[in-house]
């Protein structure tokens, strides 16, 4: 089974690779919010490797959980103002309420200031370049500038 930490990057990670909405199930920013809600209650101490452990996890989850809910705020701001179809499976029930918010208030507003509709925008590909220019040379690291440290991971925590 899935871990909830690993089910919300997964979300996260999805919604930043695609340019349109992703499909999430119903509960799942509701289970996402109590999940971040609980760890914050969690007390932990990074002196201790398990309070160390939870503390990154902690700092994880509430930065991809904030990310991922912005994130699909603003898909669908940007969907609905220039007028681009928007497919209505991949919202949960509360992006469907505020959706429909939104655009009652966007076609209010433009009738009010006889804004004429707006037509959807055509979306260009971005031109492709063709020439690379060679990555930077790596730093000269001296050896007496090298210091060897030893690490161990004991639980995965994909990384943002």
């Amino acid at each position: 089974m899935r871990t909830r930490y690993t089910r919300l990057h997964e979300a996260w990670e999805n919604e930043q690779k695609h340019e349109e909405l992703q499909n999430i199930p119903d509960g799942f920013l509701h289970e996402m919010k109590n999940y971040t809600t609980q760890l914050n209650k969690t007390s932990t101490t990074t002196s201790t490797l398990s309070g160390s452990l939870t503390q990154t996890e902690k700092k994880f989850a509430n930065q991809m959980f904030k990310e991922l809910t912005e994130l699909r705020l603003d898909k669908i701001m940007r969907s609905e103002i220039n007028g681009l179809p928007l497919n209505a499976q991949a919202l949960t029930p509360e992006e469907q309420q505020l959706h429909s918010n939104i655009r009652q208030l966007l076609t209010g507003y433009r009738q009010g200031i006889e804004i004429p509709a707006v037509k959807p925008i055509k979306q260009e590909l971005p031109p492709t370049i063709t020439k690379r220019e060679p990555p930077p040379p790596p730093p000269k690291v001296e050896e007496k500038d090298r210091e060897l440290v030893l690490v161990r991971f004991l639980q995965s925590l994909p990384a943002i």
